[in-house]
C-alpha cells in the first residue's frame, strides 16, 4: 500500500462486541449468585429459570454500563464552537488600523 492510500477506518460499532466481551470477562464474579442458583436446581429441585434469569440480568446489566460510559465518552468529546475573540491585547483582538482606539 503506498503512502497515499487512506486506510479503512473501522466502523463505531465494530468495537463494541470485543468491549463486551472483555467486560463479561472482567466482571465474572457477578455471575456468582447465577452459579448458586444453578447448584440449587441440582441439590435441592428449583427452577432454572433462577439460573437463566441471574445471567441474563448480569449481561443486561454489563450492556447497560457500556452504553452509558460510551454516551458519556462521547459527550465528552463535543467540541464547542469556535467564540470570538475579546482580549485587546491579542493580535486578533486588534481592530483594523493597528490600535484599538476609536480614532483610527
Amino acid at each position: 500500500m503506498s503512502g497515499g492510500e487512506i486506510m479503512r477506518q473501522p466502523k463505531r460499532q465494530s468495537g463494541f462486541l470485543l468491549s463486551l466481551l472483555l467486560t463479561l470477562l472482567f466482571n465474572l464474579e457477578w455471575t456468582i449468585p447465577a452459579w448458586i442458583f444453578l447448584a440449587l436446581h441440582f441439590w435441592k429441585g428449583i427452577s432454572i429459570l433462577w439460573f437463566i434469569c441471574s445471567m441474563l440480568l448480569w449481561i443486561a446489566f454489563v450492556m447497560l454500563k457500556l452504553f452509558v460510559f460510551g454516551s458519556l465518552t462521547r459527550a465528552g468529546n463535543y467540541k464547542d464552537p469556535p467564540k470570538e475573540n475579546k482580549n485587546p491585547y491579542s493580535s486578533g483582538g486588534y481592530k483594523k488600523g493597528g490600535s484599538n482606539n476609536e480614532e483610527n
